[in-house]
């Protein structure tokens, strides 16, 4: 950008007015750029305000998302864990019945599901009472006997 310094009278004559009217231009446009500047400056202060503001509320909800993140995550372990003993238990009485010739129900007397006796969940109920379901029926009847699942925990 290229500047040019010219005195009020080399502006006078410029602009074909009188050195007074030169320098009242020149002095309304410096005020004018300076109140445009200060404007311009508060303008700039209040969107740093607003910005810190903005990354307040931002870290703020970050902070909320990752508790709440971690308390799922407990949560969902919690009920994983739960979910795991649940399946080793059913696990273990279908092993037991099938071992020693059971009915299906490897804790009699127990009244966990509507009084029946039946520590087992329906599903283990019905598989066990159903051979075509069970998975080591096949193997018994080859002669391999029955298969053990192995439940991680």
């Amino acid at each position: 950008m290229i500047t040019k310094t010219l005195s009020y009278a080399a502006l006078a004559e410029r602009l074909k007015c009188t050195l007074e009217a030169a320098r009242s231009l020149v002095t309304g446009e410096v005020a004018t750029l300076k109140e445009r500047i200060e404007s311009l400056q508060a303008e700039l202060a209040n969107l740093e305000a607003t910005a810190a503001r903005h990354r307040a509320d931002y870290e703020r909800e970050r902070d909320r998302a990752d508790r709440l993140v971690t308390e799922l995550l407990k949560a969902t372990a919690n009920t994983t864990m739960e979910l795991a003993a649940k399946l080793e238990a059913e696990i273990g009485a279908l092993r037991f019945a099938a071992d020693h010739g059971g009915d299906g129900c490897a804790l009699s007397g127990h009244a966990d599901h509507g009084g029946d006796g039946c520590a087992l969940s329906g599903h283990a109920r019905r598989t066990f009472a159903r051979p075509e379901l069970r998975s080591d029926v096949g193997a018994r009847e080859q002669g391999r006997g029955a298969p053990r699942c192995r439940v991680p925990s």
